[in-house]
This record gives structure tokens, C-alpha cells and sequence, in this order.
């Protein structure tokens, strides 16, 4: 199963949901003037892209999450005991499947790292390497010819 830029992206928000206080409001869109906290604000994530090898790319999306409450302090302690989470699974969250079923297959984040954004709003920032590759027929070798044998039969399990 590989795994897609939208699993990706659904399985960090659903482990920042998870993780976070009990009615904790999520924002995705906009946020309201009279926003509730706690809450959280998913901003829409940036990428960008690298070719990893002869045959290969990287896709690096970068997720930038405000844990925003009544004062500073709290923010930064939402968004330092978040970070501080991700970092004690091994920076690894969980897939899950279309039907909400956990696939067992994880994504692994990169360093996590908080900032002070605003009164009452602190920052999580993370990124996930996601490498992908044209699709390429494989083909078996069936027999192959030497200069010191004739025929020999190789074959590839």
C-alpha cells in the first residue's frame, strides 16, 4: 500500500486531534473573531519538491499548526506538550484507512519545533517527506549469454 499526500496530511491532523485537550476546537478555513479556545488552526500546508534520486522524488509538505488559548502561556504549553508527544512516538503517527480503520503503516514527521506567534497563539511546525516514483514495468531475466558459457538459466525470485 503506498501511501498518499491526502493520507499523509489526514494522518497528522487526526494525531494532532487525538493528542490534543478534550473539546478543543479545530479550525480549518477561517478562523472566526470570536474563535473558541482552546482551539487549533490547521493552516493549509506548504510544499515544495526535489528529485531524491535518478528515479526519484521527494514531495516536503510542511504543516503549520496554531494552539491558540486564553494567554500565552497556555498556548505555548499546548503546543510544547503536542511537540514534545510527536517526539516521544519517534515522530511516527499512524495511517488510517478510508473507513477510519489503522492500517498499521505510519508517517514519520520530521523535527518538530514551536514559536510564539501571537498573544495567546503558539505555533507548531513540522514537515513529512513523502517520495514517490513513475511507475516502470519490471521485467525478469529469462537466460542469460556469456563469452565462457553458452546458456545458463538465471532466474530472479
Amino acid at each position: 500500500m503506498e501511501i498518499t499526500l491526502e493520507q499523509s496530511l489526514a494522518a497528522a491532523v487526526r494525531y494532532i486531534q487525538d493528542n490534543s485537550e478534550t473539546n478543543t476546537k479545530l479550525y480549518f478555513d477561517e478562523i472566526p473573531e470570536d474563535f473558541y479556545v482552546p482551539s487549533i488552526y490547521f493552516q493549509v500546508p506548504t510544499t515544495s519538491g526535489r528529485k531524491a534520486t535518478l528515479r526519484s522524488y521527494c514531495t516536503t509538505i510542511t504543516m503549520n499548526v496554531w494552539f491558540m488559548a486564553s494567554d500565552d502561556w497556555s498556548a505555548y504549553a499546548n503546543a510544547a506538550e503536542m511537540r514534545d508527544k510527536i517526539m516521544l512516538d519517534n515522530c511516527e503517527m499512524p495511517v488510517y484507512a478510508a473507513d477510519g480503520k489503522n492500517t498499521e503503516r505510519y508517517i514519520r514527521v520530521n523535527k518538530p519545533d514551536t514559536r510564539r506567534i501571537d498573544e495567546g497563539i503558539n505555533q507548531l511546525s513540522f514537515s513529512i517527506d513523502v517520495y514517490f516514483h513513475p511507475e516502470y514495468q519490471k521485467t525478469k531475466i529469462q537466460t542469460l549469454h556469456t563469452a565462457w558459457n553458452k546458456i545458463r538459466n538465471v532466474t530472479n525470485s
